[in-house]
Order: C-alpha cells, then sequence, then structure tokens
C-alpha cells in the first residue's frame, strides 16, 4: 500500500521536473530563434545594390573591401591559403558539383567548409561544415563577430579612404572566410557567386584546384551578352601554377577557357565521363543527366586535390576503378532544389531551379523521364516564374512540350502575412505586411509579362498542342499551394522551375506543411 501511495507521489514529482527542464529548454530555443531572426534582420540590411553588380569599377574595389573587411577581423590571407581551397565557377552546376566535391571529400574523413549561394530557405544554408548547416548559435556567435568586427572599422576608416559597410554577398564571404579559418577546416569547397574575374570569392589568390562548371548565357548585363565574354569572366579565377578543370564546352568558349589558362600560365584538363571508369554504371544521388556531367568535374577535382595535398598519384587516380570513398560521396550526396521530388499526400512536386535555356531543357528531360516511370496518367501543372534578368518567352519554350493540363505563374514571395526574414532572396527582404505588399505589388507587372509569353508561344505551336492548359497567376506561393490542394484532381504532378527562389519557397512551406520546422 505504502508502495502505491509513494510511487505516484514520486512519479508525479519525476513528470513536473521533467516539464520544467521542456519549459526551460523551449526558453532556451525561443532566445536562440529570437537572436537568430535578429542577426538575419540585420543581414538582410546589407542588401546588393543591383547597380554596383554591373559596374565592373564597383565590383573591383567590392573585392579591395573584403580585403579590408577581412583585416578588420584579424584574418590574414596566409590563413586563407592554410584552407586548401577548391575554388568553382560555372554558368550551371556549379553548386552540384561542389555539393558532390565536398561530399567525397568527407568520406576521406577530411574536415569540410562548403560555401554556397544563393540560399533556398535560410541564410545559414551558405556556409557549412562537415555536410551540415552551421547552427543557430553558431551563426549568430560568428554573425556578430564578424558585424561588430567590420562595423568597427568601417567607423574608424578616414575620409580620405572610406571604407563603406559590406553588400549582403560580401559580408557572407567574408563571414565564410572568417568561419572556416576559426573552425580550422581541413578544405573549403567555395562556389563562386557572378561571374569569376571580379567576384568577391576571387580574393583567393593559391587555391589548390579551379573547376569550371558548364557555360551559358546568364547574367547577360553584368557579365556580358555572347559566351566569349561570359567565359572570359568564368576563366578569372584561374592562377597562375593552378591547375584547372572543366566540362565539354561549345567551341566559341573552350577557345577562351584554353586562351586564359595560357595567360594565367595554369593548366587546362577536360573532365572525363564517368563512362570512362572501369567499374561505371554507379550510383549518383541526385537526378538527371546533367548530374553525371557535374560528377564527372567534382570527381577530377577531387583528384587534383588528393595529388596536391596528399602527394597521390593522379594517374593512378584516374586509371583505377572508382574507390569507395569517392563512390559513398557520389551515392549519398545532398543538394536540395535540383532534380528533387517531393510527395505529399495531395500532390507530387517535381523542384528544379533550372534559370538558363539549357538548364531548363536538361529540367524538361528529367521531368519527362520522371513522369514515364510513373504507372498512372496524373494532371500536370508547371508552376513557374523567372526574375527580371532573363526572358520568361526563351526560358518557357522547351516547357511547352510537356503538355500541361495547367499553367500556374507566380511570385517567389512566400506569403502576405507571414513573410520570414530567414526565407527571404537576397533581393526581397522583409518581415512586416508593408514590405510584403510592396513586394507583390512589384511583382504584378513581372506576371502579366509570364502570361503574355506563354499565350504568344501558345499561338506559335496551337497545332502541336492536345489539350488547352488553364492559365492561374498567384501573388504568394502560400497561395499557389493552397490552390493546388484544393485541385479536384487525385494527386497532380507539379514541375516548379524558372527560379532558384521559387524553388526555396516552395520548399520551405511544404517543409512547415509537414510539421517539420
Amino acid at each position: 500500500m505504502n508502495f502505491f501511495l509513494y510511487y505516484p507521489f514520486r512519479s508525479v514529482s519525476y513528470r513536473l521536473s521533467i516539464d520544467f527542464q521542456i519549459r526551460k529548454v523551449a526558453s532556451v530555443t525561443k532566445t536562440i530563434s529570437n537572436h537568430y531572426e535578429e542577426a538575419i534582420s540585420t543581414l538582410n540590411v546589407l542588401q546588393t545594390n543591383q547597380s554596383s553588380l554591373r559596374s565592373t569599377d564597383q565590383r573591383g574595389k567590392s573585392m579591395g573591401n573584403i580585403l579590408r573587411y577581412l583585416s578588420f577581423l584579424n584574418v590574414q590571407l596566409d590563413q586563407i591559403d592554410k584552407l586548401n581551397i577548391i575554388h568553382v565557377a560555372g554558368t550551371k552546376g556549379k553548386g552540384s558539383t561542389c555539393a558532390f566535391t565536398e561530399s567525397i571529400l568527407r568520406q576521406y574523413g577530411y574536415k569540410t567548409g562548403f560555401f554556397s549561394s544563393p540560399h533556398l530557405i535560410e541564410a545559414r544554408e551558405r556556409i557549412r561544415i562537415n555536410g551540415e548547416l552551421l547552427s543557430k548559435e553558431k551563426f549568430v556567435e560568428y554573425f556578430w563577430q564578424c558585424y561588430n568586427g567590420i562595423h568597427n572599422g568601417v567607423q574608424k576608416s578616414t575620409a580620405e579612404d572610406p571604407t563603406p559597410m559590406p553588400y549582403y554577398f560580401s559580408f557572407l564571404t567574408t563571414m565564410m572566410f572568417y568561419v572556416f579559418v576559426h573552425e580550422q577546416i581541413d578544405v573549403a569547397i567555395v562556389e563562386v557567386g557572378i561571374g569569376g574575374e571580379h567576384d568577391c570569392t576571387n580574393v583567393i589568390k593559391t587555391p589548390i584546384v579551379c573547376g569550371i562548371a558548364s557555360l551559358g548565357l546568364d547574367h547577360v548585363k553584368i557579365l556580358g551578352n555572347t559566351i566569349e565574354q561570359i567565359a572570359w569572366q568564368k576563366a578569372g579565377i584561374f592562377k597562375e601554377g593552378v591547375p584547372a578543370v572543366t566540362v565539354p564546352q561549345v567551341s566559341e568558349a573552350m577557345r577562351i577557357l584554353n586562351e586564359r589558362a595560357e595567360e594565367k600560365h595554369c593548366s587546362l584538363k577536360i573532365a572525363s565521363p564517368l563512362n570512362s571508369y572501369l567499374n561505371y554504371p554507379f550510383q549518383i544521388s541526385l537526378a538527371g543527366d546533367v548530374q553525371e556531367i557535374n560528377a564527372s568535374l567534382a570527381i577530377e577535382l577531387v583528384f587534383h586535390w588528393l595529388h596536391a595535398r596528399e602527394g597521390l598519384s593522379y594517374d593512378e587516380l584516374k586509371n583505377a576503378p572508382l574507390n569507395n570513398k569517392i563512390l559513398q560521396g557520389l551515392a549519398t550526396c545532398r543538394w536540395s532544389g535540383r532534380n528533387e521530388i517531393v510527395d505529399t499526400p495531395n500532390a507530387t512536386y517535381y523542384l528544379d531551379g533550372a534559370h538558363t535555356i539549357e538548364s531548363v531543357e536538361q529540367c524538361k528531360n528529367w521531368f519527362i523521364n520522371s513522369l514515364s516511370k510513373r504507372t498512372t496518367s496524373q494532371r500536370l501543372i508547371l508552376l513557374f516564374y523567372c526574375s527580371n534578368d532573363r526572358q520568361p518567352d526563351i526560358l518557357l519554350q522547351p516547357l511547352m512540350k510537356c503538355k500541361f493540363d495547367s499553367i500556374a505563374f507566380c511570385s517567389p514571395i512566400t506569403s502576405l502575412t507571414t513573410i520570414d526574414n530567414t526565407s527571404q532572396t537576397d533581393t526581397k527582404p522583409g518581415n512586416d505586411q508593408w514590405r510584403a505588399t510592396a513586394n507583390i505589388i512589384s511583382e504584378i507587372g513581372r506576371l502579366s509579362l509570364h502570361v503574355a509569353a506563354f499565350e504568344k508561344l501558345w499561338l506559335s505551336t496551337i497545332e502541336n498542342q492536345t489539350t488547352i492548359p488553364s492559365i492561374h497567376c498567384f501573388h504568394t506561393v502560400s497561395q499557389a499551394l493552397a490552390w493546388i490542394d484544393d485541385s479536384k484532381s487525385s494527386k497532380p504532378s507539379i514541375l516548379v522551375t524558372g527560379s532558384l527562389y521559387l524553388v526555396g519557397a516552395v520548399l520551405k512551406l511544404l517543409d512547415k506543411n509537414d510539421g517539420n520546422m
């Protein structure tokens, strides 16, 4: 009897203790979340000035400023050299290439740092250690160390030689170097932001190896409107005596890359295709034929890095079957928003952040191939957006072959009332109703251009069309997803493409609705 009297008392006391600990943890978590949001709000004030990106003079100055910001933080260039950097530029596939490279080197047991852009859901995706996002605690700690250090340095600069506060990307680039130095990583995989010659990341002076992913026409207002001009900019990351690797390119681009390699006094090789390895075929985690090209570049970058840092024979690595570390790295690589399929109870989403004509063509092929593996016919929906510096009529053209039942044009704004700084793109910051409304108003004209472009394409291909798609416009992604959920069709298939920002917003809301956030 006494046992039963005692045991419930002890049980209640124990539960009260657990409840207290849960409340304590929840309070700490809330505090961390508040500090993180404060840091992101401050970061979002440092937005990129698009006009400065288009000015070669200003972009050149921003590179010099990066060196000043690093000096304010007591980070020396020789410390950056010790990061054993793999530097990768390109128009499309450079992020996937970096992700494969990082995944492989992590399998070798190295402590990796990975810098990428843009982020899909939140800013801390851009700086990863051992494949994982910086924790919110670490992000906050490193952010304020960098922000306060740079701010103090800027305040002390003279009127004769002023130093401005950094733009968004410049700040995160500086913070990346600071984090990697303090985390004492073994290898840094650094993805170029835009271009190469004048990109902020090009303060790197002695990388171990450089890579150029597939080239195409993109950011033409900044980099030039010919493939030759773009290739020249991308090859700006080449360094004297540092090996460079690329993938097969169109002849005009390849000619410029070779000329730049000769000018920079560095070697340039073309990565061998995956089917040249003795144990091909093997599994790679990212879907789509284009990912084989990206994986081939990643393998070559790893070979050169292992040769330079570990003294392993490049020829022996190249001519032997790929070892288990490389195979495991290719098979387990994670890179969200590229050829990604997400199943929900109401729909199947095919997400790919393709935003050039070449990458949209690849996206179309991947989507059609993926659908062919499904046994039941489904309603097909296109959820599409492209940003101001891209032409919707060009990007939509390959997608006309998919014969969608519905076309939905949607801005990448998550929602009107629940905008979160951590989910915004670099050019659309904000967390209040007024800013959200302003963003939506600015997108209305953009969406009308999308509709006009589609109608023009439809009329030019009407003889080949068997269905007439319905056209819809949504100011926010939450509106578009609500419309899809209300669809009377049984589990439609939705292709989301045209913009990484749109893909990121969709992923954020799908994750939230699934209860994972």
